[in-house]
């Protein structure tokens, strides 16, 4: 099967490295696959270091005539069985370079809560969540059009705690929570800051992502006078970082599923999440992790306190939140969902 995966990215975030582990999963399985979008992005970047060709496209706005051309004309000239968009950008230009009969079949990946626009050209959607599925229901999309594919993440083997914990320069007596996200305002950082305010002062606090943006100026503002708090920056070792510390913590105020929490699971941390879009598909609370209501520094202080003082439930949700990853949301099974979306839509083409 040839599939082409299009992709507008101005950045680092859950699209671009759900996008990126999808495809090496579908060349891994034997297929073939193509990059459509910006060729200066990481997502473009990582894409030519895994040997999955790019096919540059400025993509500027919703109506690039060029940009949709150039992706038409490619698709079919190479044989693209399928053309997957991803976002809405990605959607509507995979809805429009899709074929209405026969193929390229157009088929779209919906990765936010808010998403419901310009997909109506695309044979199907996918959905990363039942919060995503739902909101794409009431919003007019019929249910035998979305279809449910929960996001999966590589294994990775654990590295030295002790060393990795060296290299961040953790103190050894020090309590880390981590979090790792772009700063936007609907990932809540801040809210993170004022909860660490609120705890112990051996509990500090790691955030991982690029601070480099009005929000994230604002939140390294607010913790201006806690040295707790320390910016690590943009990291593409995320998955071989995490077992350093003892927790993490998910403050978003808006979430379609929370791919860092699914790193966070495999790498068997306690979790504490904010209860937002499909978060709680992924954490259960008081079995996998220890979910609070959104907008509530304290609630957030008051569970990490919960899982630093009860080493005994810490663990216990680590090991179910692992145990879990590994059998429901894995790589492989993300990759299968996907084609078995892809394959009778091809079969009626």
């Amino acid at each position: 099967m040839r599939i082409v995966h299009v992709l507008h990215s101005e950045g680092y975030g859950g699209a671009e490295n759900h996008a990126l582990v999808l495809m090496k999963g579908q060349l891994a399985a034997g297929h073939e696959v193509l990059y459509a979008g910006r060729h200066d992005c990481w997502l473009a970047c990582a894409c030519r270091d895994n040997a999955i060709p790019v096919l540059p496209l400025r993509m500027a706005g919703l109506f690039d005539v060029i940009s949709l051309y150039k992706l038409r004309r490619h698709v079919r000239r190479w044989g693209a069985d399928i053309v997957h968009g991803h976002l809405v950008r990605g959607a509507f230009y995979a809805g429009h370079a899709g074929a209405s009969q026969g193929t390229p079949v157009p088929v779209c990946t919906a990765h936010a809560t808010t998403a419901t626009k310009h997909m109506g050209h695309c044979a199907h959607i996918i959905a990363v969540s039942q919060a995503v599925a739902k909101n794409l229901h009431a919003h007019g999309h019929p249910a035998d059009k979305v279809s449910v594919v929960y996001n999966g993440m590589p294994d990775v083997l654990h590295e030295d705690r002790e060393a990795l914990r060296q290299e961040l320069c953790i103190a050894k007596d020090a309590h880390a929570v981590v979090n790792v996200g772009r700063f936007i305002r609907d990932k809540g950082q801040d809210l993170l800051v004022d909860a660490i305010r609120q705890c112990p002062p051996d509990m500090h606090l790691y955030l991982i992502g690029d601070p480099q943006t009005p929000y994230g100026q604002q939140v390294r503002h607010l913790a201006r006078d806690l040295p707790r708090a320390h910016f690590l920056g943009y990291r593409g070792d995320v998955q071989r970082l995490l077992p350093a510390f003892d927790a993490y913590a998910l403050s978003s105020r808006r979430e379609a599923l929370g791919l860092s929490i699914v790193e966070a699971s495999a790498a068997s941390l306690p979790i504490v999440a904010t209860a937002v879009g499909g978060v709680p598909e992924v954490i259960l609370d008081g079995q996998t992790g220890l979910l609070v209501p959104s907008e509530q520094p304290a609630a957030l202080a008051q569970a990490l306190r919960r899982l630093r003082d009860d080493p005994t439930l810490a663990q216990g949700l680590a090991r179910h939140a692992r145990s879990r990853s590994l059998s429901q949301v894995t790589v492989a099974g993300m990759v299968q969902a996907t084609l078995d979306v892809y394959r009778p839509r091809l079969a009626r083409a």
